[in-house]
């Protein structure tokens, strides 16, 4: 803007509509100091300040909220975060579509994020006792080792091929048992169990001859097994344990954090250290006569497939034994040598374990039921079954 024109919009400021001024100062042809001090009305001034401050503020928001889609795009961020910015208002399930956010994915957000999904607190001595007259299984793992979806994962593809006969003996790991699919079915990983709260669920499956296997299953917060390690405090749990049932003991690797180095918890204790204490307190109390079989499991198994042998064709059984003998090998050597003392011989398994794909570290984009199968079927065959129980099965 030439000096003549300018010094006309100055001298005639106080004519000018204060959306024209507010265009002109944001081009920078004349600065805000400037109509000032040609004598620009105080109120037309702070009308412009109120106005260019506001049009400030949305900018920066704008600005903040494509920030925050692109951190969503990228898959930096969690169902938390997600979760936390609906509520703030930061974005919507609209713009998680508008970014390219698969409709699916943003349905599961959306149950994770509006739903009331169950945590319930059960200390042991809010449990009912542990019905006799079936298998016992028992899932041990660190904070953060995936049990709870491990046992989503069971429950969901049991109920799916017809073969998970929930059982009535508990109503509150019948109600959890029911969230646990539920959420499953609609894309979203259970919450972790809450720190010093258990979890006992009684179920039936039903095996390929229509033969009822019932179990008594127990799942124990990780931090409780840090507890059991740095403490060794096992009184209540054992006696809250101790029957006369066959037992399955299920320990849950978290393979991808054994594999970074625990990157994202550096307070985390080593599992192969946690794992051979928590082995020697069930084979010290006796727990290990009354065992059938124990599982390790390399959970998260899909992650190191992809980075670790990525260039390997060999099956996910080979490779999950080569990862457990180079990385938990001091666990099997001891699962063997307590079966050596044991007076029951119990069978030892490897099995490699993944949910299926993962995004914000809480939404199944894929659900993969093979490994969960494969779960299932070791459980039938090694579990107790009721003499004489048969079921008609349609052909």
């Amino acid at each position: 803007m030439d000096n003549h024109k300018k010094n006309i919009l100055l001298q005639n400021c106080n004519n000018l509509e204060p959306n024209q001024i507010i265009s002109i100062v944001q081009t920078g042809q004349i600065t805000i100091e400037e109509f000032k001090a040609a004598g620009l009305s105080q109120n037309i001034i702070n009308q412009i300040l109120s106005s260019l401050t506001t049009k400030e503020q949305a900018e920066d928001k704008a600005a903040k909220k494509s920030e925050l889609l692109e951190k969503v795009v990228r898959g930096r961020v969690s169902a938390d975060e997600i979760k936390a910015n609906i509520n703030n208002g930061n974005f919507s399930f609209d713009d998680l579509l508008d970014v390219g956010i698969q409709e699916k994915v943003v349905n599961s957000l959306k149950h994770y994020c509006n739903s009331n999904r169950i945590t319930m607190f059960r200390n042991i001595s809010q449990l009912p006792p542990m019905e006799e007259g079936r298998t016992d299984v028992y899932f041990v793992g660190v904070p953060g080792s995936g049990k709870s979806t491990m046992l989503s994962g069971l429950l969901n593809v049991a109920n799916k091929s017809g073969v998970l006969m929930p059982d009535i003996y508990n109503n509150d790991g019948s109600i959890y048992q029911t969230q646990l699919i539920s959420d499953l079915n609609r894309g979203v990983l259970p919450n972790a169990t809450a720190s010093g709260s258990y979890n006992y669920v009684a179920l039936s499956l039903k095996d390929e001859d229509g033969a009822k296997h019932p179990f008594n299953i127990v799942e124990v917060p990780g931090e409780n097994y840090v507890n059991i390690f740095n403490n060794g405090d096992v009184g209540e749990f054992l006696n809250y344990i101790s029957n006369s049932n066959k037992k399955i003991l299920i320990f849950v690797v978290d393979s991808l954090s054994h594999d970074t180095g625990y990157n994202d918890s550096s307070n985390q204790l080593d599992q192969n250290l946690v794992y051979v204490n928590i082995l020697n307190m069930f084979k010290s109390n006796g727990v290990l006569n009354q065992t059938d079989a124990i599982y390790i499991v390399a959970n998260k198994f899909d992650a190191i497939k992809a980075s670790r042998y990525a260039t390997n064709n060999s099956s996910d059984d080979s490779l999950a034994f080569e990862f457990l003998q180079d990385e938990f090998k001091n666990l099997i050597e001891n699962c063997k040598d307590a079966r050596d003392e044991s007076k029951n011989k119990f069978k030892i398994k490897v099995l490699p374990f993944s949910i299926g794909n993962v995004s914000f570290t809480s939404i199944i984009d894929n659900f993969d039921k093979e490994y969960s199968q494969v779960v299932i079927d070791n459980l039938i065959e090694d579990s107790f079954v009721v003499k004489g129980s048969r079921f008609k099965l349609f052909s």
